[in-house]
């Protein structure tokens, strides 16, 4: 089985360059629907090379008025993918939903055959969707965008270790996790035996301008860790690196 996870940046096309900051700052606000469609064009390239059999995805647009009501997730369903869904990132009872910059804003996935799945949420912080799917009997994969306060994503990182703890079998976690003051954040989720990390500390996933940072990242359960291949893979239209996972 192979996953790619891929934080697509709301097709912005923005990929981490002070120039392209700079010069393209305005598609925060507004993006036609022909930039949006190059972007998911390049993304989609990388979903052919790669061929995983889930997609898990974080900042897309559902449709809104910034995205010129353009619904990135069915835009990128096919007869190869034909599984999907999208879920408000902030939570069905936010009010941040409602509110016109936060309108539209999501986490999903793609797939090529159905999976058992649930949206769950964190008590803490504003981005508090966590997507939960059953990969096998004994195999739960998780995905997530946490916060980037720190305290508050201490908070949603120890929420996370006992979501794990909890699990029948063995688990995946996959997200932009915005360990932006380093990976020693992730002590509560790997501590006393918890949870592996397979990304080498020294790779970055995340550019803006000279800044480089490991930010996207999976952890698994221990036993997962030799079974487990994890590539990075460079996403030239997003200032974030996506992550393959190929389980052998």
């Amino acid at each position: 089985m192979k996953i790619l996870f891929s934080n697509l940046g709301y097709a912005t096309g923005i990929d981490g360059s002070l120039g392209h900051h700079a010069k393209k700052v305005f598609r925060h606000a507004f993006q036609t629907m022909a930039m949006q469609r190059r972007v998911l064009s390049q993304f989609r390239a990388i979903i052919e090379q790669h061929d995983p059999d889930i997609c898990c995805l974080i900042e897309l647009d559902r449709g809104s008025a910034h995205s010129s009501f353009y619904n990135q997730i069915e835009a990128l369903c096919s007869p190869t993918y034909p599984v999907f869904d999208i879920a408000d990132k902030y939570g069905p009872e936010s009010r941040l939903s409602r509110m016109p910059f936060h309108h539209g804003k999501s986490n999903g996935f793609l797939a090529k055959s159905p999976h058992a799945f649930a949206h769950l949420y964190f008590e803490n912080g504003t981005k508090r969707l966590i997507y939960q799917i059953t990969l096998a009997r004994d195999l739960t994969l998780f995905f997530a965008h946490f916060s980037l306060d720190r305290k508050v994503r201490a908070k949603q990182f120890l929420e996370m270790r006992a979501m794990a703890e909890r699990t029948p079998g063995r688990v995946i976690i996959l997200g932009d996790f915005n360990t932006l003051t380093g990976l020693d954040e992730l002590a509560p989720l790997m501590a006393a035996d918890g949870l592996h990390l397979l990304n080498r500390p020294t790779v970055p996933t995340f550019r803006f301008h000279r800044w480089q940072h490991t930010l996207d990242l999976c952890l698994c359960s221990p036993s997962l860790a030799t079974e487990i291949k994890l590539t990075i893979i460079d996403q030239n239209f997003s200032d974030h690196d996506a992550l393959l996972l190929e389980l052998g």
